[in-house]
């Protein structure tokens, strides 16, 4: 099992959509649906996160950047083999030109 980091950037990603969802769109259940979502996700990196794939964007891919859908977003984790430790990078809106935010 690895242990997983998350990075501030990846806390403000998600502070930023549930917020969005709950105030912006009025559904809470859309932001809880959002988070046990990414928790369910977060869970299954720590087991084995090479189970998701690497970015395709080359530059992406280079930087070692493994990505998982969850419903219109992609998180973004990098794997450090050598601490057994998974630092979720960043949550993004999967329309987004991710290479630009990456």
């Amino acid at each position: 099992m690895y242990n997983v980091i998350t990075s501030s950037s990846f806390e403000k990603d998600l502070d930023n959509i549930t917020d969005y969802f709950i105030n912006s769109l009025n559904s809470k259940n859309a932001a809880t649906h959002l988070l046990d979502c990414t928790e369910e996700i977060i869970s299954h990196i720590s087991e084995n996160p090479y189970m998701y794939p690497v970015y395709h964007d080359k530059d992406i891919a280079e930087r070692g950047y493994h990505y998982s859908v969850i419903g219109n977003f992609l998180l973004f984790y990098a794997i450090n083999e050598i601490n057994k430790t998974v630092v979720l990078s960043r949550l993004l809106y999967g329309r987004r030109n991710i290479p630009e935010i990456i």
